[in-house]
């Protein structure tokens, strides 16, 4: 592993601990840097700011679960993801508590809305979605996120299978699509 890639997990397990007992608006960068016996600098030479290494978490935490290119995703992919998130309840809990502009909800919804933009052009072999197709896409993003929220927020219940299979029941039929091509 590279140097780079261990301070930016020592960063981030760091902010997953100071979650647990910090509401995430009191978490400073230098407070992260000191428990690691690290440079200010060095925090900033990999993120922009907490809610950037909040981001990174994320992302990282659902890396493999995304189906790769030309492959569809699946119900067992929405429940791994869930899974991860529930395993850092505390953290998604506290950094979704914040609603700033750079606040991880925001992240959360641009990162799904652009995986499902992109990956519907991919299955449609176009470059422009209609106007209602992205409504649809938007709608379930916002719909989503809230409900994952609620869910993180009320102990993670129901389990992620269940959880999984109603958000995809939820899904307009123009994403479920890539879910399971023959709907």
């Amino acid at each position: 592993m590279r140097s780079s890639d261990k301070t930016k997990l020592i960063l981030a397990e760091e902010l997953k601990r100071q979650s647990r007992t910090t509401q995430f608006c009191r978490i400073t960068v230098g407070g992260l840097c000191a428990a690691c016996n690290l440079d200010r600098r060095t925090f900033y030479n990999h993120f922009r700011d907490i809610y950037d290494l909040a981001a990174w978490i994320f992302e990282r935490s659902i890396a493999d679960c995304l189906p790769k290119e030309g492959e569809t995703s699946g119900i067992h992919e929405v429940e791994e993801a869930l899974s991860r998130l529930k395993k850092d309840a505390v953290f998604y809990r506290r950094a979704l508590a914040e609603d700033s502009q750079n606040a991880l909800g925001r992240h959360m919804l641009a990162h799904n809305a652009g995986f499902y933009t992109s990956a519907l052009m991919r299955l449609l072999k176009t470059d422009r979605l209609s106007e209602d197709v992205q409504f649809a896409i938007y709608y379930h993003c916002y719909g989503s996120l809230g409900m994952i929220r609620k869910w993180l927020f009320h102990d993670c219940t129901p389990e992620p299978a269940v959880l999984a299979r109603q958000l995809l029941a939820s899904m307009p039929s123009a994403l479920r699509q890539l879910f399971d091509p023959e709907s």
